[in-house]
Order: C-alpha cells, then structure tokens, then sequence
C-alpha cells in the first residue's frame, strides 16, 4: 500500500521560481537532450528516474574513487553516488518549493512510492506494518468486488425463473433428421452434395414477400428460433457420413451448431443481398419461410421483458456487438464472394470446430474424421471443377471469417457467465444444451 503523501502527480508541478525550460536544451545532470522540469532540474527523462528511485533511499554502493569520478562521459556515470550528488548540486529536491506551495505553508512530497515491484528489507517492513494498521475494505475482506456485493442475487437465493419448453421444437428436428432428403440429389462428393442441399434449403424464391420490421419480441424471437432449428436439420440431412451416425448423436450435434451456422449463413444472405442492392450498407435481411425481412442495424426495436427484468439498452451495459465489426464481417464475405460449395465448407468447418470443442469425447473424434473428409472434397473440387493449382489465399480468407465469427461466440459467453452472476435473464429452458451460444 502506497505511504500517505499529499501528492500523486508522477512529476513536480511547474515552479514558478525556476528558470524557463527553453533556457537549457540539455539535461542538467548528464548533458543528454532534456526532456522537462523534474525535480527542480532540466533534466532527461533518464536522470529523472533515477532520481526518483535513489532520490531518497540512497540504496546502492559508496564511490570506488571517494566521490572524485569527475564529470560524466558521453552522458555516461561510472558511479551512482556521484550521479545523486550531482543532481543535488543542480538543486533537484524531492519536495515542491513552489511560490503556491510557499504561500499555504505545506511541505509537500513529489515522490510516487512503491513504483518497482522489488522493495528494501527495511520498505517492506513499513509496507506490512501499514497493511495490518489499515483494515481492509469490504471486497478484500469478502473476496468479491463491491459491484457483485451489493448488486448480485445470493447463490443460495431462490428467484423465480419462468419456465419455457422447446420439447416440441426437440421432437420436430427429430422427426427431420429420421427422415432422407425431401429432394433427392446427386453429386460427385459429399461437400457438393450438402452444397446442393444448401441451395434447397434456402429457398432462393425470387417472389418472395418483403417486410420491413422495426420491433421484435417473445412471437418473433420463437417463431425464428424454430425456422433455423429445422432449416439446419434439414440441411444435414443431405449429409452422408453424418446421417450414419446414432440418432441421439446426431440430435446432440444439432443442439450444439444450430445457432452458430445461422449466424454464418445470415451473415452471406446479407453480403449478397448488399453486394446486388437489395438493401443499403445499414439494412440487414433475413431469409424467413415465404418472406424476406429488412431492418435498419441501431433502428430495431428488441423487446425483452419476455426473459428479462432489463431493457435492452439497460443491456448494453453487458457489451454489444459492435455495427463496425458486424460491417467488416459483411465486406470480408462481399470480397471473398464465397461459391455455395464454398460456403459450405465454411459452415461445415465453423460447426464441426465448435460442436466438437464443446463436447470433446466421441463428438470431437466424429467431427475431426467429418472435417477430414470434407477436406479432401474441397481439395478435389479445387483440383478438378476449379482447375485451380493455388487456392492457399480462397482458404485463409474463409478461415479468417470464420475465426471472427467464433471469436464473437467466445465473448458472448463470457458476458453470458457475467449476466448469470446479476441474475439478468428470468427465464430456463427444458433443454439448456440448445442456448448456450444464445
């Protein structure tokens, strides 16, 4: 703990006595180019800091030739006694003698201490001596900060949560991933493949309804959930080696990507949809069953007060995802203009990544064979539907989209884990596997 000063300003103020700073262009003590008043002195920023240190403590050995080392070389001491004297020579002081200072009759200390992280025997003694003096404040004594204290819910508090069952939604993308592909397709591989199921999926109607919407609550929010949930279960379907696995495996790994291959692939309709004009650089679509929706980014409506006693401005306390950063995303997808095989080698690599990391064990093994093979695939199609001998730079682009993306979903958990310590959201779900990444 700091000793009490009556000062913390890491430099003397200006002393209104002194000589003007352009009267030296060098250092006082060693002749090097000055940087300022320090102390009483023009001096370097060099000199300034030792003084600092050995201003007081005079912690270091006497003069080897008995205080006769002379004047300094090239800015240059062979010895730090001599050097602290010369500073006191020139009049460097560890107190202020301003005419301010003067006129309230306080001597006043310029020193900042316990600035390095080692200390004198004799400095640590004092230290602990304050330490047991001073008592402790409520969040060292605690261990928890003042914010948690006095604001969080108890551990042992009972809240109430309402409760909110997805078994419906569960039993439907069941129901989709035991069935075969609703349109039957062949290709040369399985990438291409489930590159094809995308397309169907993703229902590229040309007449299809726009809305434009400037508020979304609990209705939408379902209503969403339950369209992506099943759109990503139908697109799985048209994947091979993955429709081999066990049901419950395969159910598990549904819960796991759901929400993080909606986010990549919302991200290519908006890129696509700027990139044709179908909306401005400040509008975002959504591809919604028969309809598209168009709404402003800053200008949308979120209505919580269905899972939430906080509004969502109250929210943002917690952080927001950033326009600017979404915005890069966006003009990163517009320049690379990723081919569905592609794009589907990008939401393979994303899911497959994070689903496995999640739950490592059987999960993980499943997804670094499906990767492995997707791989090759992609590599084929390079090699013979591309007639491309170089596509290192295509690959690192899609990766570093990728990488963003799940950068996003790492810091979303952690305020996720912040806003459960508030006791922020009031709601619990029958199954929470399928929200974590929510």
């Amino acid at each position: 703990m700091d000793q009490p000063c009556s000062s913390t300003s890491p430099s003397s103020p200006p002393d209104l006595t002194m000589v003007p700073a352009n009267a030296f262009k060098n250092c006082q003590v060693c002749g090097k180019q000055g940087h300022g008043n320090h102390f009483g002195a023009i001096t370097c920023r060099a000199c300034a800091a030792f003084f600092r240190r050995f201003g007081i403590s005079n912690n270091f050995k006497p003069c080897t030739l008995n205080k006769k080392c002379g004047e300094p070389r090239n800015g240059w001491f062979s010895c730090k006694m001599c050097r602290l004297q010369r500073c006191k020579d020139i009049g460097m002081t560890s107190d202020s003698e301003s005419l301010i200072r003067k006129k309230i009759k306080i001597k006043i200390v310029d020193f900042q201490f316990q600035r390095d992280s080692f200390h004198s025997k004799e400095a640590k003694k004092i230290l602990e001596g304050l330490e047991t003096k001073i008592p402790p404040t409520m969040d060292t004594f605690l261990g928890r900060s003042n914010l948690i204290i006095y604001c969080a819910r108890h551990p042992n508090e009972k809240s109430d949560k309402k409760f909110i069952d997805v078994q419906f939604l569960i039993d439907k993308a069941s129901e989709v991933l035991s069935k075969d592909v609703e349109t039957p397709v062949v290709a040369p591989s399985s990438l291409e493949k489930l590159a094809l199921g995308l397309q169907n999926v993703r229902q590229n109607n040309p007449n299809k309804n726009t809305r434009y919407i400037t508020r979304v609550g609990k209705e939408e929010t379902f209503e969403l959930w339950e369209y992506d949930v099943l759109k990503v279960a139908k697109w799985l379907t048209y994947f091979d080696e993955f429709q081999q696995l066990p049901h419950k495996l395969k159910l598990d790994m549904l819960k796991g990507i759901w929400i993080i291959w909606s986010r990549l692939e919302k991200m290519a309709t908006v890129a696509k949809a700027r990139k044709t004009n179908i909306v401005k650089s400040n509008q975002v679509l959504l591809e919604f069953n028969d309809d598209q929706i168009i709404f402003e980014m800053g200008k949308l409506e979120i209505d919580l007060s269905w899972c939430s006693k906080y509004s969502f401005e109250q929210l943002k306390f917690f952080g927001c995802p950033k326009p600017e950063r979404i915005d890069g995303m966006v003009q990163s997808m517009i320049a690379l203009e990723p081919t569905d095989v592609e794009l589907t080698f990008m939401l393979c690599q994303l899911c497959l990544h994070h689903v496995g990391k999640r739950h490592q064990g059987e999960i993980l093994e499943v997804c670094e064979r499906l990767q492995d093979s997707l791989s090759n695939d992609l590599h084929d199609y390079y090699a013979n539907r591309m007639k491309m001998t170089k596509y290192s730079d295509r690959i690192a682009s899609m990766m570093k989209i990728n990488n963003a993306i799940q950068q996003g979903i790492n810091q979303r958990k952690e305020k996720v884990e912040f806003m459960k310590i508030f006791d922020v959201f009031y709601v619990e779900y029958s199954d929470p596997e399928m929200f974590l990444d929510f």
